[in-house]
């Protein structure tokens, strides 16, 4: 899953390898370079593949809880917990020109970039 997506006005990442700025990070460079929890990769993964559309809730939460048997929580909790976990993203995010934003009632997510 090495998908590139053009990024101006994003804050440098700097690889690890050979410790040079990444013009262009992959959902793996950002997810490793702000540290995100397994919780906030999925959220983040899913809402990255959507390339800029709208993702929906129910996708993410099949992206959260895609390992667990019962298919995660309640309704309620899920949402609850989704909520909190988007929060705690968006700050690690914040200045970094990466975003997620809400698109309105029952419309999901999409990634920014680009934006401070």
């Amino acid at each position: 899953m090495n998908q590139h997506l053009p990024t101006p006005n994003v804050a440098p990442i700097t690889c690890p390898c050979c410790n040079q700025p990444i013009a262009v990070p992959s959902f793996e460079h950002v997810a490793d370079a702000y540290r995100l929890t397994p919780t906030e990769r999925r959220i983040l993964e899913a809402i990255w593949k959507g390339r800029g559309f709208p993702v929906s809730t129910e996708r993410i939460f099949d992206s959260i809880y895609r390992d667990d048997p019962d298919g995660g929580p309640a309704p309620n909790e899920m949402y609850r917990a989704f909520k909190v976990r988007l929060s705690r993203l968006r700050d690690k995010l914040e200045g970094t020109g990466i975003g997620v934003k809400n698109e309105g009632y029952r419309r999901g997510y999409r990634l920014v970039l680009g934006e401070k």
